[in-house]
């Protein structure tokens, strides 16, 4: 076994033994590359793996920690709602597998075409997709990558190269997943805080901006993790004018774009941006197959950096999952399970939303998510780390606000993965935050 798959499947074992449990940390890069004379991207793609699989995820300040939904000895788990990934029983994977299977017969002439930017086929269908929603992208744009995580590292990674101290305003709360990354690499964070009818206040980012201390704004326009809701209009306007204003970088996850739950799918930023100022990041994993790790990246004027940076990480994508979804986008076969899944991932979070409404204390707020599979809730009257630990104890995974809001206001907040929700059987964990919350905690 490879030094990779080593170092993953020790991870994996001493979680599986209790060495590790939820929410310990665990080793930092640096400590994985010393204590296994692994180099620095080896233990990034181990952390990678681990995210994917369930078992480790990044935290703020604290770099990666065993996962809420991570399975450890003696673990009894009635109620995984801190779980960061969609339940996998609601993905119909039978189409991928079958445009898997028929892929191959590709691979070989694949082989001999270069595709270190990605495979051509996927780029293309990529650019046919953006067409049909009815914006424009070109397939030579594009940039495969391994993941949407390393979509994102390497836009932020080139947002900022070459900057002695770098500082990104980020779009609170936000992915977990962003916030470890730049506490990782030691990139300052400039708050953004976004008000409840999703308008933001600027001020203080642009006077930032003024002096040149900010090199670009990290955010989700559409259905934002952690709370499932879309940038208004306004905000949207507002948002792309003070980067071309400042001329720096919007770098956009568009990691669940796909997920919404009618008909509407808002446009990225970067259908109304000209310039390359907008770098989008997507991946497949959230909508289409989760697990293949194939993301992509529209680096704009950063695209020569971002393929070098590239290059020296992970040097290529893998070429038969990308085969496989590019079989599977042709012709729209994966338009009906895509349709199922937002049915499904709309129909347990209203159920989740419904099931807490009656239990919410006085002040408490739950705005109704608009895709995802997350509900997010506010202003609780209750430690939310302390919570979570609590509950543990009672076989109920939380995440705790602090995960996607620094601070304050995210120890008074927590994240529930819907996707997980069973009305029939989890009713009692519902009970049990109720008179959690009628307590303080």
């Amino acid at each position: 076994m490879s030094k990779y798959g080593q170092l993953v499947q020790g991870i994996i074992h001493a979680i599986e033994r209790g060495d590790y449990r939820r929410g310990d940390a665990l080793p930092s890069l640096r400590q994985l590359v010393q204590q296994h004379a692994v180099s620095l991207n080896t233990a990034r793609r181990a952390y990678y793996e681990l995210e994917r699989l369930g078992f480790a995820e990044a935290q703020p300040r604290r770099g990666y920690v065993v996962a809420a939904g991570a399975s450890a000895a003696g673990d009894s788990l009635a109620a995984p709602l801190g779980a960061p990934f969609p339940h996998p029983a609601l993905y119909d994977t039978r189409a991928l597998s079958h445009a898997f299977i028929g892929a191959m017969r590709h691979y070989h002439d694949a082989l001999a075409e270069p595709a270190l930017a990605g495979l051509p086929a996927l780029r293309r269908q990529l650019a046919r997709e953006a067409a049909a929603e009815g914006w424009e992208l070109h397939a030579d744009e594009v940039l495969i990558t391994c993941g949407g995580m390393e979509a994102l590292s390497l836009a932020i990674a080139a947002v900022t190269h070459g900057v002695v101290r770098p500082t990104l305003a980020v779009l609170l709360p936000a992915f977990p997943g962003l916030l470890g990354w730049l506490a990782e690499h030691n990139v300052r964070l400039l708050p953004l805080q976004q008000a409840a009818d999703g308008s933001v206040a600027t001020a203080e980012l642009e006077a930032a901006l003024a002096r040149g201390e900010v090199q670009g704004i990290a955010l989700m326009s559409a259905f934002a993790h952690p709370h499932g809701r879309s940038l208004p209009a306004a905000t949207r306007q507002q948002l792309l004018a003070l980067a071309a204003r400042f001329d720096v970088a919007l770098i956009e996850d568009d990691a669940y774009r796909q997920l919404g739950f009618d008909h509407h799918m808002p446009l990225p930023l970067r259908a109304e941006d000209h310039a390359g100022r907008v770098l989008l990041c997507g991946t497949f994993s959230k909508s289409l197959a989760p697990g293949y790790r194939v993301g992509w990246l529209l680096p704009g004027r950063y695209a020569e950096l971002a393929r070098r940076l590239k290059l020296a990480q992970t040097l290529a994508s893998p070429l038969p999952n990308q085969l496989a979804l590019a079989e599977l986008l042709s012709g729209g076969r994966h338009l009906p399970g895509l349709r199922r899944l937002r049915q499904q991932l709309a129909s347990r979070v209203r159920a989740l939303e419904a099931a807490l409404r009656p239990a919410l204390p006085a002040g408490a707020v739950l705005q109704p998510a608009e895709g995802g599979y997350f509900v997010w809730l506010e202003n609780l009257p209750a430690d939310c780390e302390q919570l979570a630990a609590e509950a543990q104890q009672q076989g109920i995974q939380l995440a705790a606000g602090t995960l996607c809001q620094p601070g304050e206001a995210g120890r008074h907040a927590l994240r529930l993965n819907a996707s997980y929700f069973d009305p029939a059987s989890q009713q009692p964990a519902l009970d049990w935050l109720a008179r959690a919350w009628r307590r303080g905690g």
